[in-house]
């Protein structure tokens, strides 16, 4: 049969009529400096998140599931390069954005929950204030006030410093490797190549300033803006700040002429008190409840003792809870959720997958799961994504991926999963991943496949779409290759798996 291909990573098909993209990457690539060179971590690697959806990324650890998802969060340790790429949430590309922008949006807007919750929480911090704390700090509404009224601005100004920061960094890392290129072909004694290589050099530089002037330029003009819109900020939170304190006067002064005992009135005193003190900050009382609120709902019982108890007191499964909990606090749009259940027993993984299942309906949030486990999503996963060496070798529904999967990469994914079903022995996938140093030049799986063949070593394969829902970067795919069949331990899964699921349907 034969399939049309994609223009992957820039295209990653159609978005079905009846789903809205949350966020949109493309053609991301991550680099990370280190004393042998350049690790190629994420390579190229695309694909939308729909609202309300649970997409799931699999691979084996070092394939760059956590990269991808770090880059989103804005969060990648200072040897990590943006090669290229972006990331799309609400028009805005995250690459290219401050980090005052992050602050803006980590957390509240898209939050994160990680692999190790013992190391997620402070061990000498009771676990109530650990929840309440983020409230707290960003809870003066004043400033917050403040900051919406200058927000625009504000950002558009940080943004265009990043800009300008980039520019120069893209010089300055340009640079490096051609200079690493020169210094290959002084050893190698092809010196005929190196003036080229000086005036690219000098080409880049020449841009970049040219860029500079240009960037800088804007800067100046949104400083100004900046500065215009601050003063008058400032003169409108005092004129809230003045009608807060105003009507709080009126309140006390009409307390004082009421007759009634002074038990009473001293209650409606400090009733009104903390009324004026919540019109102006978040209060411990108010944050409180809402911790105990948010604990109730991730399953953690008698939420008030619990409060004021530290975290080797939980077990790992309520440990992971209180994260979830902390997470939820600020009630985001996007939940990334990095191998949340590692770390946990069978039972435990069950009740936490169960749960993000849930505050996902509840709150109507948009999922992104990692895991290198390909069981533990198969009850979750409205979509799955399948990661190799840096690539997305696979990506479809949960049924596409689990019912028809196509890349060999895949099969040998699901023949290591054991299954109380199957009577065949488990297969391990033979060898271990590419040093991504050097990235391998065709399919980086060939290697390690016994379904490889010549081609595989010497061209990487396109994207070729199954279905409308179902994408493969395999050769095995091309009308030309001959005919493979998945392993059959896979095959007899799958069957086993329908047979049931008819079962179950005339029950």
């Amino acid at each position: 049969m034969e399939y049309k291909t994609i223009d992957y990573p820039f295209s990653v098909g159609e978005v079905p009529a009846d789903k809205e993209t949350v966020l949109s990457v493309r053609n991301l690539a991550i680099s990370f400096k280190t004393e042998q060179g350049y690790v190629h971590a994420v390579r190229g690697v695309s694909f939308d998140l729909y609202k309300e959806e649970t997409l799931c990324i699999v691979g084996e650890s070092g394939s760059g599931k956590s990269v991808t998802n770090k880059t989103i969060m804005g969060i990648l340790p200072r040897n990590a390069h943006i090669d290229s790429g972006s990331v799309v949430y609400e028009g805005e590309d995250l690459t290219k954005v401050s980090e005052d922008e992050f602050h803006r949006i980590r957390g509240a807007k898209i939050g994160m929950i990680f692999q190790d919750p013992l190391s997620s929480l402070n061990p000498i911090m009771k676990i109530g204030k650990q929840i309440t704390e983020e409230m707290i700090i960003n809870g003066d509404h004043m400033k917050n006030y403040y900051d919406s009224l200058i927000n625009d601005e504000f950002i558009a100004y940080k943004n265009q410093v990043r800009l300008r920061e980039i520019n120069r960094s893209e010089c300055k890392h340009s640079i490096k490797v051609i200079k690493g290129e020169i210094k290959k072909l002084k050893k190698a004694k092809q010196n005929d190549e190196i003036p080229a290589k000086l005036e690219q050099i000098a080409s880049i530089k020449a841009e970049t300033s040219r860029k500079d002037v240009e960037l800088s330029a804007k800067l100046k003009e949104l400083r100004v803006a900046l500065a215009a819109k601050s003063k008058e900020a400032r003169k409108l939170v005092k004129a809230k700040r003045k009608e807060i304190k105003g009507r709080h006067n009126v309140n006390l002064k009409s307390l004082l002429g009421e007759k009634m005992p002074a038990r009473k009135k001293w209650a409606k005193f400090v009733e009104e008190h903390r009324r004026y003190v919540g019109e102006l900050r978040v209060t411990h009382k108010e944050a409180k409840e809402r911790a105990l609120k948010v604990m109730a709902e991730v399953g953690i019982p008698n939420p008030e003792v619990r409060f004021n108890q530290y975290p080797f007191e939980f077990s790992g499964g309520m440990r992971q809870r209180i994260v979830i909990a902390i997470a939820l606090t600020a009630e985001p749009d996007v939940l990334i959720c990095d191998e949340p259940t590692t770390a946990l027993d069978v039972t435990i993984q069950a009740q936490i997958l169960e749960l993000i299942n849930r505050l996902k309906a509840t709150h109507h949030m948009s999922v992104i799961f990692i895991t290198h486990d390909l069981g533990v999503v198969a009850n979750m996963a409205d979509r799955v994504a399948v990661m190799y060496a840096g690539k997305i070798v696979e990506y479809g529904t949960a049924a596409d991926v689990f019912y028809s999967p196509a890349h060999p990469y895949t099969w040998a994914l699901l023949s290591s999963i054991p299954d109380v079903d199957s009577k065949e022995e488990l297969e391990a996938i033979p060898g271990t991943p590419p040093n991504m140093l050097f990235p391998p030049k065709g399919d980086a799986f060939a290697d390690r496949s016994k379904y490889a063949m010549s081609v595989d070593y010497k061209k990487e394969p396109p994207m070729f779409e199954i279905s409308p829902t179902h994408y493969a970067a395999t050769w095995l795919l091309d009308s030309r290759a001959p005919k493979a069949e998945m392993p059959r331990i896979v095959s007899t899964r799958i069957a086993n798996s329908l047979k049931k699921a008819k079962e179950a349907k005339h029950e």
